[in-house]
């Protein structure tokens, strides 16, 4: 068997189970990328921004091996075998080799891959024996030759068939593994599809680790653990329920140099003994001077993370190497995610891990979707339109361009904010600049907006380039980036409890909601309303010429609606996707913006009968129109608890048109208009008060020259109500069908009846 007396591994081990109160710590650098993202994995070289190659990435890791400041250099089982066994480079260090020992599905990353949106199933492509003698069968003599330690990787999804799959792969392992003396360590990634909700993953994992080695026998069990690291409460209770768990933590995405050494000094002064980190390492400027920091803080050398992050700075200084952040940015702690893909994240906020004090009060509306960069270049006032600007060849000069968020999460949750709702808003964007740029504006408005928020190391921001002339209608370049590898299990359950409303937007511009045709959608909204919440989505136009404008989406309609209590899509998005063959047709004609009661009623009708609870349609400059369901059942089941007077939403029908203004953009006027609706109902507002707040706040937005539109306020919407604020006209054959109503709303047929309804709510 290997000589495991000159590694630092064994003594520090040894030392640790004597004395759990010591102050050892091991350190391993995760090299097995490979095995999950493919060629990605070797990072990108700093010179060419190109991946590196494979035979790169191996001198890195002879590099790091050499420099000696790790304790394990964890490896796909190939490299192990160039390394370990042809090249012997462990033979005299004192790192030990460890291999993956398996590859379950939610580390498969190849690129437009979708296996880690679905429950995790287990699978090996390494084995033992290739590991220990690079070959199938190995004599006892050999097993000495090359690794005999390995990860092993479980994922547990709160899923009795999926879960007990997962432990008899695993009890298969430990019994081979102990037959041909091969230590192992255990990782236990968070869940990456619960098929059940979790409420609190912390203790999930943690019980499921107990439970799981109360029935292995010392000769079978791991040497340590490796797992994501919930906090100081979650990793203190498993620390000290069994002094003979040795317990590590796994790192993450990349986030800052301050993450990296926060997280590990951190995870130390709570109970940790070791910590693996992969990309934190990989992504560095240096890796092995990023290494020698972490060996300080493991060792005390250095006692405070912020500390290390300045001696960093300093020897990238001293070796000519630029940082990748200024010092004051690399400094500051960000969102991170912690399962192998990025989509998982720790359960302890930045508040508790900072000791910035007691958690914020739960956001009353959670915004989730779609959120992007949008760049709006300013035009000469003369230009018509854009294709005026545009000749082949030619330099035309237009004016500066406003860089601000756009798309739901940002146009309705900044507004909701605005307006003095609790919000949180759940997107994904990238670690580029306008990444950065998404991010920064989040946090600058309130640095808790942004806590659900997943910035994914390697990824893009979405950005649209708005074209808007000045008096010509918004068209839009649209990049998806971020937005299409966002997914449902993306979206943190455990932090809409106590929410009123969750507002989802956008799904056809994110083709995770759209692919599967509606069916992780349906899923998602099915959760939510476990939690508690009312459920709201908004639409938007796809493009007809993309694969998302070819699927069908009364079908995907179909499917998601019976669970969304409040519908808000725009008259055209409906009409596309109900009849495109129609809205072609009215394209074509130039009337997709007419409209006259019967279609308003006749649409409306359809998407109740879908299993909508209420539908609220945006008509542009005409306004809205409401519809509800006259199923009493259906309006109470939809609200979230403690709503009062429910039955002011039964079988309604209202028309709102918007207040008189001098528009100056339209650009976001409709998520603004959504929020307004958002927030009077969060308020316990009836139909037609929800109604007027909303075009209310549409007006406002519009003749803002701001597109940040700062000045919105219900206090301020009231006062100019008050001041007798004037309504659009209405258009004459609506008068027709309408009669004047509450809150300057026209009521519709349906709204006749309401009263009569309204008695069959207790």
């Amino acid at each position: 068997m290997p000589d495991h007396a000159n590694k630092t591994l064994d003594e520090k081990l040894t030392r640790i189970l004597d004395d759990p109160s010591c102050d050892e710590f091991l350190l391993a650098d995760a090299k097995d990328a490979d095995m999950a993202f493919g060629i990605a994995a070797p990072g990108k070289n700093l010179e060419s921004k190109q991946f590196r190659s494979l035979q790169e990435y191996r001198d890195i890791i002879r590099q790091n091996t050499q420099q000696g400041l790790i304790d394990i250099m964890l490896m796909s089982a190939s490299t192990n075998e160039v390394l370990t066994l042809n090249e012997r480079l462990f033979d005299q260090s004192r790192v030990t080799p460890a291999i993956r020992a398996n590859d379950t599905t939610d580390i498969w990353l190849a690129r437009g891959g979708i296996y880690s949106e679905q429950p995790s199933r287990p699978f090996r492509s390494a084995s033992i024996d290739h590991a220990m003698c690079g070959k199938a069968d190995c004599q006892r003599e050999e097993r000495q030759l090359g690794a005999d330690l390995g990860l092993y990787s479980i994922t547990f999804n709160n899923d009795t068939v999926l879960d007990a799959q997962a432990l008899s792969a695993y009890r298969e392992f430990c019994l081979e593994a102990e037959r041909k003396g091969f230590r192992h360590f255990l990782e236990i990634f968070d869940p990456n599809c619960p098929v059940n909700p979790i409420a609190d993953v912390g203790s999930f994992v943690n019980d499921h680790i107990v439970r799981a080695l109360a029935g292995v026998t010392e000769r079978g069990r791991p040497l340590f653990l490796k797992m994501v690291y919930h906090g100081p409460a979650s990793l203190e209770e498993l620390v000290s329920y069994d002094s003979s768990l040795v317990v590590g933590i796994l790192g993450g995405s990349s986030g800052t140099t301050y993450d990296a050494f926060q997280q590990l000094w951190e995870a130390k002064k709570y109970g940790a003994r070791v910590a693996l980190y992969g990309r934190m390492i990989n992504n560095s400027e240096h890796q092995l001077t990023f290494i020698k920091h972490l060996r300080y803080l493991a060792d005390g050398q250095l006692t405070d993370a912020a500390e290390a992050v300045r001696s960093y700075h300093n020897d990238l200084a001293g070796l000519g190497i630029r940082p990748f952040r200024t010092l004051e940015e690399d400094l500051h702690a960000t969102n991170r995610y912690f399962d192998y893909s990025s989509k998982t994240t720790s359960a302890v906020s930045r508040r508790e891990s900072q000791g910035k004090g007691p958690e914020r009060p739960r956001p009353e509306v959670v915004v989730a979707g779609h959120i992007c960069l949008d760049i709006i270049p300013e035009f000469p006032q003369e230009t018509v339109s854009a294709n005026a600007l545009i000749e082949p060849g030619k330099l035309k000069v237009i004016g500066p361009a406003a860089h601000v968020t756009g798309g739901c999460v940002a146009n309705v949750g900044l507004t909701l904010h605005q307006l003095g709702v609790r919000t949180s808003l759940m997107g994904k964007i990238g670690d580029d600049s306008f990444g950065n740029e998404i991010l920064n504006i989040l946090q600058n408005t309130s640095g808790d907006l942004a806590d659900g928020m997943i910035v994914a190391p390697g990824e893009h921001a979405s950005y649209s380039l708005v074209i808007m002339p000045s008096g010509v209608d918004r068209s839009f370049l649209h990049f998806p980036a971020a937005n299409d590898t966002f997914s449902a299990e993306d979206i943190q359950l455990e932090l809409l409890k106590g929410a009123k409303l969750f507002h989802f937007g956008y799904p056809p511009l994110m083709q995770r909601f759209w692919e599967d045709g509606g069916t992780a959608m349906a899923r998602l909204f099915r959760s939510v309303k476990e939690q508690g919440p009312m459920t709201s989505l908004d639409m938007a136009m796809p493009d007809p010429t993309a694969p998302a404008g070819e699927i069908n989406w009364s079908a995907w309609l179909e499917r998601v609606l019976p669970h969304v209590a409040l519908f808000m899509p725009s008259l055209e998005e409906v009409l596309f996707m109900l009849d495109p063959t129609r809205h072609h047709e009215l394209a074509e004609a130039g009337q997709v913006d007419t409209f006259d009661h019967d279609l308003l009623s006749q649409t409306a009708d359809r998407l109740i009968s879908l299993g909508a609870g209420i539908v609220v349609l945006k008509l542009g400059s005409h306004g809205l129109y409401l519809k509800s369901s006259s199923d009493a059942e259906r309006i109470t089941h939809g609200f979230y608890d403690g709503k009062r007077d429910l039955a002011e939403w039964v079988a309604r029908e209202l028309y709102a048109p918007c207040f008189e203004v001098e528009v100056a953009s339209t650009n976001g006027a409709g998520d603004r208009t959504i929020a307004g609706f958002l927030a009077a109902i969060s308020r316990d507002a009836n139909p037609g008060e929800a109604l007027e707040k909303a075009v209310a706040v549409g007006a406002m937005s519009v003749e803002a020259s701001d597109p940040v539109v700062e000045a919105i306020s219900l206090e301020a919407i009231d006062k100019r109500i008050s001041r007798g604020w004037k309504r659009r006209q209405i258009e004459s054959h609506l008068t027709e069908k309408f009669t004047r109503g509450e809150s300057g709303c026209w009521r519709g047929k349906q709204d006749q009846v309401a009263d009569a309804a309204a008695s069959t709510i207790t």
